[in-house]
């Protein structure tokens, strides 16, 4: 098994029990046998993108969560994400405006 799939693995039960949702009924959310679900995180499988993202989806975390080191870390929701890059956005849009008029004078 790599160190990738140990990691997806560690994640996924994580996020999975975190939510309080069991293997059968996770498997029932995403659309998947509960054969299958139990296959992947035991190793034995290893889920195709399109899977991956019907997990992700689920669990309301992005695709990218379910293989960092560090769980703890990813308890950011994707619409927190979203709104730190928003605000980001605006800030930098912010700084180069006034960059900018400062230059003209």
């Amino acid at each position: 098994m790599t160190h990738i799939q140990q990691l997806f693995i560690q994640n996924l039960r994580y996020y999975r029990t975190q939510a309080g949702i069991s293997q059968l009924d996770f498997s029932e959310k995403i659309g998947l046998s509960h054969n299958y679900l139990n296959a992947v995180e035991n190793g034995k499988n290893f889920p195709s993108p399109e899977v991956l993202q019907k997990i992700a989806d689920e669990l309301g975390i992005l695709p990218y969560q379910l293989f960092l080191e560090d769980p703890n870390f990813q308890d950011t929701s994707k619409s927190d994400l979203i709104q730190l890059t928003r605000d980001l956005k605006q800030k930098i849009i912010k700084d180069f405006d006034e960059f900018i008029e400062e230059t003209k004078a």
